[in-house]
């Protein structure tokens, strides 16, 4: 049985009822594949009828910005140049059925050739969905609709997507995206739109007029279906996003609402891992401010304004320093010297804290071959590792080379993660910390009792050292469970063969007690404050005099 055509919907606006009756006539010539409805103004006919084309005189003719349709004129006499922003016209005295017939189905090709190149303009040619073309177009329409109320726009960035194009190549990387934007959809409703900015940036314009609360849920469903595994030509891959959502309001525009979004995802990125976060006025004012000293501190990456100073870590059993740990100082223009405190949180927020830690890396290599040159002792160099970057695919294949560049035996290379890292993830983390364990690196935690880390989950780690948090270790004479916490948390690494560092010792009383728990190592500023490579190179070679420790400008 054949299927059913939907005549072509025709809308005339005129003021009299003599073009009606003409065309009327010549409709009827042409049988039954039109009809034609009248209406005294566009605003009456909009409101409830499907209109496919509309007809109109010029005193009867809407704005641009009220009708999208294709439009063709109505005239009373031929013009003089062609009337701007119309379709096709006809004139009274010419019109008949046959000038009709090719009017209407120019105006109908001419219409389905602009929308085609309208598609292809604002189309992603992998997806099928809306690019940022379309998505602009899209959120200014809506925006225009309902005056800014009930809209909520999502800004959503995958994590690591670039390495996967390196690892497994861009037609992987194209499947990959393909199941992102399925999983996206499952997530979505009958109103909602969604968009592919870039490469691994999505927008979702979600409606919530009915549920104010909607956006919420949404989001909380997106970020747990995106932290699922994906499976890629036989690899299980996964891959962190961020999400930030922007609430319409009356008289918003489109530009302001997409970089609100975008202030969001950042702030959301700042998390680590899948999640999201709404965007509000407070953000954005420190959002500005973030985004100043994101570009000072990406200056400073290519000034040279950044250096590593180096605080010693002692043997307790026999006075040897026997380890260093390597804290980065930023020579900040107009502030002075800045400790890790001023910008190492505006480098996780940032995600300048992958180009940075590979700096420190490079850095501390470089430093631990001159060492090594001027006839000193191999020390084991401790590195902060920020879980983002222990989740960078290139963590591995660049640290072969920087050792390699540099002639480092691995052995004497420590990365200090924290609780939260180690805690989060346990399979991944798991896995990259041994393919860096074959090289020969060591693993510490840092800060520990901090975090929520079990004894049980860390014997499974390939970890060496536990490091007690400075909070800890500076109560212990004044506060009796300070000191029952330390000696428990010391004999119970002793049981998993790991040995202790106590951080932040600052006088001899804690020294002592320190010794008498067991405690392996120690470092603080009873043994020296950090210090400048130059400086650190006479402490280890004269020994701890305390004219060579001069104060660090930066506490630590």
């Amino acid at each position: 049985m054949a299927a059913l055509v939907e005549p072509t919907r025709l809308l005339l606006l005129a003021e009299t009822p003599q073009w009606a009756e003409l065309l009327r006539e010549h409709l009827a010539a042409l049988g039954a594949g039109y009809s034609l409805v009248t209406a005294p103004s566009w605003e009456a006919a909009c409101s409830h009828q499907q209109i496919d084309l509309l007809l109109t005189t010029p005193q009867s003719r809407p704005s641009a910005l009220q009708c999208q349709l294709p439009l063709v004129l109505l005239l009373d006499t031929e013009p003089v140049e062609p009337p701007h922003g119309v379709s096709d016209w006809l004139v009274a005295g010419q019109l008949s059925s046959e000038v009709l017939r090719r009017c209407l189905r120019y105006v109908h090709e001419r219409s389905g050739l602009q929308n085609t190149l309208q598609r292809l303009a604002e189309q992603d040619p992998l997806t099928g969905i809306a690019n940022r073309q379309g998505m602009h177009a899209l959120l200014a329409a809506r925006l225009g609709e309902c005056g800014g109320s009930g809209l909520v726009l999502g800004h959503l960035d995958l994590d690591n997507f670039r390495h996967v194009n390196d690892a497994l190549g861009h037609q992987a990387g194209d499947r990959l995206i393909l199941q992102v934007v399925a999983r996206l959809k499952e997530q979505l409703e009958n109103g909602d739109h969604l968009a592919r900015l870039g490469s691994d940036e999505f927008a979702l314009l979600l409606d919530t007029r009915h549920d104010a609360r909607r956006a919420e849920r949404v989001a909380e469903r997106i970020v747990d279906a995106l932290g699922e595994p994906y499976w890629v030509d036989g690899e299980s891959l996964l891959l962190g996003c961020s999400l930030g959502l922007a609430h319409a309001h009356a008289g918003d525009g489109a530009d302001p609402l997409l970089w609100h979004a975008h202030i969001a995802m950042q702030q959301a990125k700042s998390r680590q891992g899948c999640t999201f976060h709404i965007f509000d006025e407070l953000g954005n004012r420190g959002a500005r401010s973030l985004a100043d000293l994101e570009g000072g501190l990406r200056r400073a990456l290519r000034r040279e304004e950044l250096d590593l100073y180096y605080q010693p870590r002692l043997d307790l059993s026999d006075g040897r320093i026997v380890g260093l740990e390597a804290l980065v100082r930023w020579h900040h223009p107009q502030r002075g010297l800045l400790g890790p405190d001023d910008f190492i949180p505006l480098a996780e927020e940032s995600g300048l804290i992958v180009p940075l830690g590979y700096w420190v890396i490079s850095r501390a290599l470089r430093d631990m071959q001159w060492l090594r040159k001027r006839g000193l002792p191999e020390l084991h160099m401790a590195i902060n590792l920020s879980f983002r970057q222990f989740q960078d695919s290139q963590l591995l294949p660049t640290l072969e080379r920087l050792i390699a560049e540099r002639g480092i035996d691995a052995r004497w290379l420590e990365f200090e993660l924290t609780e939260t890292a180690v805690m989060r993830r346990s399979d991944q983390v798991l896995k990259t910390m041994q393919a860096l364990s074959r090289l020969g690196v060591r693993f510490s935690l840092d800060d520990f009792g901090t975090g929520f880390s079990s004894f049980v989950h860390l014997n499974n780690l390939p970890i060496t050292l536990l490091k007690i948090d400075r909070s800890f270790v500076g109560g212990m004479l004044q506060r009796p469970a300070n000191r029952q916490l330390v000696r428990a948390m010391i004999n119970l690494a002793h049981n998993l063969n790991l040995e202790v560092v106590a951080e932040g010792v600052e006088n001899s009383e804690q020294q002592a007690q320190l010794r008498q728990f067991g405690c392996d190592q120690m470092q603080g500023f009873l043994i020296s404050q950090p210090l400048p490579l130059e400086e650190l190179a006479d402490f280890l070679e004269f020994g701890m005099r305390r004219e060579l420790r001069q104060q660090d400008p930066v506490s630590n």
